[in-house]
């Protein structure tokens, strides 16, 4: 099962006795393909997905990256990344329905329906104003109270799909792209290169 961790005997050359070392059950995934990492550089482009798996208009892919829930969805030939689970209440957003919103790709919530520009994370709402000759609310276009779910850059390149994770400053999806929660079904595990001092 995935995440489900085993103890393996491994010798351990400063004692000279058996100890038991951490060892996942499921084996390392082939999408561990990675730029190489630079002291105080960029993070990594690393690969994710071949590129069949996000050929079509609607393709969805699920990883795990750097500790992150990520996922990638092709709109009309466009893919994106972003955070899985929705910075509101954790919910698995990137399984919801894309819907166009003022010409703007949004996946929703499946679970409160708040809407999520695919491109730059904002959550967008549809805004109301007082029309005092109607004496009610009515509609006044769509606005943006900013960006809310983290979004990744994605690269398409000759053998796959690559993402690079953005973690500067604070987003607040942030608060559960990382929580050990079952997260988005299927979600496979890729490695990240870990820098050399």
């Amino acid at each position: 099962a995935v995440g489900v961790r085993a103890f393996a005997p491994t010798h351990s050359p400063s004692r000279g006795r058996v100890v038991l070392a951490r060892r996942a059950l499921h084996p390392p995934s082939p999408h561990t393909t990675a730029d190489p990492i630079t002291p105080d550089g960029p993070r990594p482009f690393v690969k994710v997905a071949e590129l069949a798996e996000l050929s079509a208009h609607g393709a969805r892919s699920h990883v795990h990256l750097g500790g992150r829930h990520v996922s990638l969805i092709n709109w009309r030939g466009d893919v994106h990344a972003l955070d899985s689970l929705c910075y509101h209440a954790g919910g698995p957003l990137a399984v919801g329905e894309i819907e166009d919103v003022d010409g703007r790709a949004c996946v929703s919530c499946p679970w409160h329906l708040y809407k999520i520009e695919l491109e730059t994370g904002e959550k967008l709402y549809g805004a109301t104003t007082w029309d005092p000759e109607k004496g009610a609310l009515v509609p006044d276009g769509t606005k943006s109270v900013g960006v809310r779910q983290r979004v990744h850059d994605v690269e398409r390149r000759d053998d796959g799909w690559y993402v690079r994770l953005r973690l500067d400053g604070s987003v607040e999806s942030d608060k559960y792209a990382t929580k050990d929660v079952p997260g988005i079904s299927g979600a496979r595990r890729v490695r990240v290169p870990i820098e050399v001092g």
